[in-house]
């Protein structure tokens, strides 16, 4: 069952990076009614990733990206999917893939729920460790590259 919208709610929601250790994660405040397409940008530019692979949204069963990326026959379209369609109380979490031959996994915590007002601007209000380069063999790459350096 899904919770109607209050205007203006700000999603604070917390990026993990799976399989990095120590872990690599941000902190987002998103509009709620973002669009995944535009939490895709977001996301890019917050993680320090240069937008060169396919991507995609995973909730439970449900898979979303863009059409035009033909990911798969069963995926929905990410364009006009908004963030709380999906997700609105606290603790739930969305994945988002990125470079499928890389295989990087976000987890998307819904940390608060809180206002906004029309001057709100999304913008990302923490995090640690710089996100791996892209192409680095994934996970067990990034660590690999981590000890030599």
């Amino acid at each position: 069952m899904k919770r109607p919208a209050t205007p203006g709610e700000v999603y604070a929601i917390k990026v993990t990076l799976l399989g990095t250790s120590p872990p690599v994660w941000r902190r987002i405040l998103v509009p709620r009614d973002i669009t995944l397409r535009n939490l895709h940008r977001t996301l890019q530019t917050v993680m320090g990733w240069t937008n060169s692979h396919l991507h995609q949204f995973v909730l439970r069963t449900q898979r979303f990206s863009d059409p035009r990326s033909r990911v798969g026959t069963k995926v929905a379209n990410e364009n006009g999917t908004k963030l709380g369609e999906l997700i609105w109380a606290v603790g739930a979490k969305l994945l988002y893939e990125y470079d499928f031959g890389d295989g990087w996994q976000h987890e998307l915590l819904l940390e608060e729920v809180l206002l906004g007002d029309e001057s709100f601007q999304q913008i990302c209000v923490a995090g640690q460790r710089c996100c791996p380069p892209e192409d680095c063999g994934g996970a067990e790459g990034f660590a690999e590259l981590l000890q030599a350096l």
